[in-house]
């Protein structure tokens, strides 16, 4: 525990100090830029370097697509019948109880914290780990909440059917295909494992840019919470459904894919078992709550449990750390 600690304790702070400067607007304004320049170019640089500098895994364990892409699918798809169904008053919180009860932030909490606790070696397995989460609410949510301007559109099934087909190939190439992080991921694979020669003028630069990555991450992270909890704040939510997607999120999720890992341990490895477990304990992801704002009719609800996961993970996080080192 105490180790785990050591090295969170520093990024936590980082993040207190965002949320300290979320305070002021002139960080307010910024805010978009500053995520922007993390997603588009700090971290892509962080994983690249992180990737180029380490061996890559021997095997790309099969199990992983189970736990990192098929399970959070499934627990969400779970949560969103199971509110329709237990709480059938809330059932226009389904959808963003399921989204914001499995989707954590495996990008800017989740790699940097998956390679500082496990080490460089884990940064293959946090990107891939990384990627496929991604792929199951990036593409998936707003493929089933379907497009907020369809209402505007023809209903005719043709027409429906071209918009859905258009729309599903245009979130795979721009959230999956053409991702700064996927891209990094890929030519970090690629100049591994052919060796290929890259100047030291180039590398030194990504390194000084990648550097950047964990600092800014968990300080635009921290800025972040000031628009949740001013959503929170507006009222009109259920403290019940507020409390569950917490403890989905935080405890109930990590806890399952836990158990389900446990059951492939020696076929996966310690890096990817780690980096599996890590990942599914980050608190909720800052997009889902960004999704959720554009696709529901409210993202109240996800910007409660984004603030509320997000303050429990200082707990919850080195505790499950502590288990796995």
């Amino acid at each position: 525990m105490l180790e785990a600690l050591t090295v969170l304790a520093p990024m936590f702070v980082i993040f207190g100090v965002g949320f300290g400067a979320g305070y002021n607007r002139r960080f307010q304004r910024a805010a978009t830029g500053l995520n922007d320049f993390v997603f588009s170019i700090a971290l892509p640089c962080f994983i690249y370097i992180s990737i180029a500098t380490a061996d890559l895994p021997e095997s790309f364990p099969g199990h992983v697509w189970v736990l990192a892409l098929i399970f959070p699918a499934f627990f969400s798809v779970l949560v969103y019948y199971g509110t329709r169904w237990l709480t059938p008053q809330h059932r226009t919180q389904a959808a963003p109880l399921s989204l914001s009860s499995s989707y954590g932030n495996v990008g800017y909490f989740g790699i940097p914290m998956t390679i500082a606790l496990l080490g460089t070696e884990a940064a293959v397995p946090a990107a891939i780990v990384h990627l496929l989460h991604n792929l199951v609410f990036l593409i998936g949510y707003p493929v089933i909440r379907g497009n907020p301007n369809d209402a505007a559109q023809s209903t005719s099934g043709a027409v429906s059917n071209s918009s859905t087909l258009r729309r599903i190939g245009q979130e795979i190439l721009t959230r999956a295909v053409l991702s700064p992080v996927t891209i990094s991921t890929l030519l970090g694979i690629t100049v591994v494992a052919l060796a290929l020669p890259v100047p030291q003028v180039i590398t030194g630069s990504i390194e000084l840019l990648g550097a950047t990555a964990i600092p800014l991450a968990l300080f635009s992270v921290g800025i972040a919470m000031h628009p949740a909890i001013k959503s929170l704040r507006s009222g009109g939510l259920s403290l019940g459904l507020v409390l569950t997607g917490i403890g989905l999120k935080n405890i109930l999720f990590p806890l399952a894919t836990l158990g389900l890992a446990w059951m492939f341990q020696d076929a996966m490895g310690t890096r990817w078992f780690g980096t599996v477990i890590l990942m599914a304990a980050m608190p909720m992801s800052t997009s889902g709550y960004v999704l959720s704002e554009r696709y529901d009719v409210s993202g109240d609800l996800a910007a409660a449990v984004l603030a509320g996961t997000t303050i429990l993970s200082i707990v919850t996080v080195p505790l499950l750390a502590a288990m796995l080192l």
